[in-house]
């Protein structure tokens, strides 16, 4: 009689066990296929930005179509594609570094500014200045 109990008891951790796994499988499977959805619609959406359809198809008449703003449809592209694991932005970012690089060390900084980087020991050399006489300018008549 025990060890019926104890079958039970088996049979029934065994079937609580094999549940989550079931409900991980179809949510993994249900998530898969809503981004998979998500991602043809978006590149659909995205396609029809740059494509025109003829006025005549398939015996259809079709009225001009008006620019698809596709900014909403990029957005979650991004989205889904980052979800995914695939970086859209990555050369931009390596661009950005650069840039940053540029600027920090005084390169393509054509806004008249100078950039100082204080290194240790800090050497202060100064030099004389320059005075130059600048005559005032007179109005045109």
């Amino acid at each position: 009689m025990a060890d019926k109990t104890i079958e039970k008891e088996q049979k029934i951790q065994q079937t609580e066990d094999e549940k989550p796994d079931y409900q991980e499988k179809i949510t993994f499977l249900v998530s898969t296929v809503a981004q998979g959805f998500i991602l043809t619609w978006c590149l659909l959406v995205l396609s029809l930005g740059y494509v025109k359809l003829p006025n005549k198809l398939f015996g259809v008449d079709i009225p001009d179509q008006p620019r698809v703003d596709s900014t909403f449809a990029a957005g979650l592209l991004g989205n889904i594609l980052g979800g995914l694991g695939i970086s859209v932005n990555a050369a931009q970012g390596a661009k950005k570094k650069k840039k940053e690089g540029e600027i920090s060390n005084g390169v393509g900084n054509s806004s008249g500014q100078q950039t100082i980087i204080i290194r240790q020991p800090i050497e202060l050399i100064t030099s004389k200045p320059e005075v130059v006489k600048v005559e005032p300018t007179k109005p045109k008549s």
